[in-house]
Parts: structure tokens; sequence; C-alpha cells
């Protein structure tokens, strides 16, 4: 199921979800001998990329939608499903960031 959403929806939706699971490995394996410049990477790279992934893929559901209304049949049931799994990714995502941004504000 997942092969026929194609190698860019893939590697997007995907690469959202190692979005979020760097900081949660970084926090649970944290060690003083990692090297020197990786800790911007779950502290500062992956919170501001959050927000970008979200977005894109906010907007691929759009034009899955889209292509959805203009489909007949199985091509209507594909653009269905590929926007059911991008609001599952999306939903994980958020569950996962807003708490961190929401902290961030207090």
């Amino acid at each position: 199921m997942l092969n026929s959403l194609g190698f860019l929806r893939q590697a997007l939706l995907g690469l959202a979800l190692i979005n979020a699971l760097i900081p949660l490995v970084d926090s649970l394996l944290r060690n003083d001998n990692a090297a020197p410049g990786w800790a911007v990477v779950p502290e500062i790279v992956c919170p501001v990329l959050a927000p970008i992934f979200v977005v894109v893929i906010f907007f691929d559901i759009v034009m899955s939608k889209v292509r959805a209304a203009d489909a007949e049949g199985d091509d209507r049931a594909f653009f269905r499903r590929v926007a059911r799994i991008e609001a599952i990714v999306i939903g994980l995502t958020l569950l996962y960031w807003v708490p961190f941004f929401l902290s961030s504000f207090r």
C-alpha cells in the first residue's frame, strides 16, 4: 500500500516522522560522548523543520482532495487514501511537537 504512494510522498512522510523521532531518540540516548555539533540537530533544526513539514503535507492533502474531486473509481479511492495517510502523519507530528512549542512560550 505504501509503495503506491510514490517516492516523493514516501520521502516526505518518512522525513516528517524522522523529524519527530530524532529528538525523542536523542533524549532517550543522550550521552556526553556525542559529536560536538550534534545537539544543534534535535534542539534547533528539528523544531524549525516541524512546521514546514506540516504545511507541505497539508498542501499535498489539499492537492489530493482536488485530484480526488476530478477522479472516478479507483483513482478517487487512491487520492482519498493518500489524504487519510497524510492526515495521520500530520496528527502524529502535531501530537509530538505541539507540547514542545507550547512549553517554549511559557
